[in-house]
C-alpha cells in the first residue's frame, strides 16, 4: 500500500515539475534534445533562433539544426538588408560542425555575390543534401556560383531559380548523386558551357528547364541514361530557337508547356509511360511562317513521345496539326496509346474540322478518350456531319468517353449520336458539368433532356450514359 502511494506521489512530482508559472504543462522541454533539434529543424531558421531565448536549456538547441532556411522576403524579414545578411553570417559561424540535410536560400544578390558564395560554400562543406537557391537583382552580371558546387558528391536534390541572372557554368562540372535538378529563370551563358551542365549528371532522375533563357544558346544535348521524369516550361515570351536534343531511355514522364519557340528532338523514349503536350497559342502563331514552324515542331515532338501509353493535349497543340496538311501524313501510329485527354485550356474540340478523326486512327490501341474542355461543331457542319473516317479504335479497344463543359447544343447531341452510333464496344459515356441554360429538340425540361439522351442509339448493347 505505501508502495502504490509513494508511486502516485513520484507521478504528481513529474506533473507538478511540468507546469509551467501559468499552470500550463511544458511537455516540449521535457522531450529529449535530439527530438528537439529534429522539431527545431522544421522550422525556418529565424524561428528556430528565436527559441534559445526560452532557457538555458534551449540557448544553444537551434545549433544542431540540420536544416538551414533564410528568406530575405519573410514578413518578419523586412527590416535593412544589412540585418539580414549579418543574420546569416552569425548562424553559419554559430552553428555546429554537422552534416546539412537542407540549405535554402532566398534572397537579392546586387553587389554581395562573394558573401552569398562564401554561405553556399559552407552548405557544401557541410555535405549538404537538398539545395534550394532563389536569387534576385545582382548588379554586375554574370553571377558565377563557386566551383565546389558544381562538384558536390553528397548534393541529391537541387533548386536553383536565378530571375533573369545570366550564369556562368565552371569548367569541371560532375555531380555524382544528383537525382532532382530544377532550373528556373536561368539565362544559360553558351554551348560548352551548357553542354558541360548536362553532362556532368550521371544519375539524374528528374529534371525540370522552367521558363530558362536559351537565347545564348544555339543547340544543347541533354543525354542522361537514368531520366525518368523531364518538365520544360518555356517563357511564352520568347522565341529562342534552341535546338535540343534529348536521349532518355528510362524516361517515364515528359511534359511540355509553350509555344514552341524551341526546336526538340527526342530520341530512345521507349520506356514513356506519360506525356503532356501544352501548346499554347501567341499573336506571333498567327503569323503563316510561324504556323508552319510550329506545326513542323509539333509533328517533331509527337514523334518523340509516340512511345507513351498516356497522353494528354492542350486544344490548341491538336489545332497546330492542321496548320500544315502535308505534315499530317508524318505523325506516327502511336501503338501504345491507351489514354488521351484534352486539357480544359483554350476551346472546345471541332469535331467539323475532320482533324481529330484522323488523328484517332493513329491510336489503334485507345482505350479512354476524355475531352476537359468540352465538344462542339463548326456551324457549316450541323444537320450533316458525320465521323468520317471511323477510327479503329471504335471497333476495337474504345471503352470510355468522358464529356466536361457540355451545354446540350444541337452540335454537340450530333457529336454525341456519332460517337454512340460507332463506338462498338464503348461501356461507359459519362458527360460532366452539366448546364441546363438550353436544351435542344424542343425539349422543355432537364428531365426531359436526359431521357432523351438515354434513348439514343448506340452500336454497344453495354453502355451507359452517366451524369455528373
Amino acid at each position: 500500500m505505501e508502495e502504490g502511494l509513494s508511486t502516485c506521489e513520484a507521478k504528481f512530482q513529474k506533473l507538478n515539475n511540468e507546469v509551467n508559472a501559468d499552470g500550463h504543462v511544458d511537455r516540449i522541454s521535457n522531450l529529449p534534445d535530439e527530438i528537439i533539434q529534429h522539431i527545431l529543424s522544421l522550422l525556418q531558421t529565424k524561428d528556430a533562433v528565436r527559441t534559445s531565448v526560452l532557457s538555458r536549456r534551449w540557448h544553444s538547441q537551434w545549433m544542431f539544426v540540420t536544416n538551414l532556411d533564410f528568406s530575405e522576403f519573410a514578413p518578419s524579414m523586412n527590416q535593412k538588408r544589412s540585418l539580414f545578411m549579418d543574420f546569416v553570417d552569425r548562424v553559419i559561424a554559430l552553428r555546429k560542425p554537422l552534416d546539412l540535410n537542407l540549405f535554402a536560400l532566398s534572397c537579392e544578390v546586387f553587389t554581395d555575390a562573394s558573401r552569398i558564395n562564401s554561405w553556399v560554400c559552407a552548405a557544401v562543406k557541410h555535405n549538404v543534401q537538398h539545395l534550394l537557391l532563389v536569387l534576385r537583382r545582382i548588379c554586375l552580371e554574370p553571377l558565377e556560383l563557386p566551383h565546389c558546387l558544381f562538384t558536390c558528391d553528397t548534393l541529391r536534390k537541387a533548386f536553383i531559380m536565378a530571375e533573369e541572372i545570366l550564369l556562368n557554368l565552371p569548367s569541371s562540372i560532375h555531380f555524382l548523386n544528383l537525382k532532382l535538378l530544377t532550373l528556373q529563370y536561368v539565362v544559360f551563358p553558351g554551348n560548352e558551357s551548357t553542354q558541360r551542365l548536362f553532362s556532368g549528371l550521371p544519375v539524374l532522375e528528374e529534371l525540370t528547364l522552367d521558363r530558362c533563357c536559351w537565347g545564348n544558346v544555339e543547340a544543347v544535348t541533354v543525354a542522361l541514361p537514368m531520366l525518368k521524369k523531364l518538365d520544360i516550361i518555356e517563357n511564352l515570351a520568347d522565341c529562342d530557337n534552341c535546338r535540343f536534343f534529348i536521349i532518355a531511355e528510362n524516361l517515364k514522364s515528359f511534359c511540355y508547356i509553350g509555344t514552341l519557340g524551341n526546336d526538340y528532338f527526342i530520341s530512345d523514349s521507349v520506356s514513356l509511360g506519360w506525356g503532356l503536350m501544352g501548346l499554347c497559342g501567341t499573336d506571333d502563331i498567327e503569323d503563316s511562317s510561324r504556323q508552319r514552324e510550329v506545326a513542323y515542331r509539333a509533328v517533331k515532338l509527337l514523334i518523340g513521345i509516340s512511345c507513351a501509353e498516356k497522353l494528354m493535349l492542350t486544344p490548341y497543340a491538336f489545332e497546330v496539326l492542321t496548320y500544315s496538311k502535308e505534315l499530317y501524313a508524318c505523325i506516327p501510329v502511336l501503338y501504345k496509346l491507351t489514354y488521351l485527354g484534352f486539357l480544359s485550356l483554350g476551346t472546345a474540340i471541332n469535331f467539323g474540322c475532320g482533324t481529330l478523326a484522323k488523328f484517332l486512327q493513329k491510336l489503334p490501341c485507345l482505350e479512354i478518350l476524355i475531352f476537359q474542355s468540352g465538344i462542339c461543331l463548326s456551324g457549316n457542319q450541323e444537320g450533316s456531319w458525320t465521323l468520317d473516317p471511323v477510327p479503329y479504335c471504335f471497333s476495337s479497344s474504345l471503352k470510355l468517353i468522358r464529356i466536361c463543359q457540355f451545354y446540350g447544343t444541337d452540335g454537340e447531341l450530333q457529336v454525341v449520336k456519332g460517337l454512340l452510333k460507332h463506338a462498338e464496344i464503348l461501356l461507359r459515356m459519362d458527360i460532366i458539368k452539366f448546364h441546363y441554360e438550353k436544351f435542344s429538340d424542343g425539349l422543355a425540361t432537364e428531365s426531359d433532356f436526359l431521357k432523351y439522351l438515354q434513348r439514343l442509339p448506340r452500336a454497344s448493347t453495354y453502355c451507359t450514359i452517366n451524369f455528373s
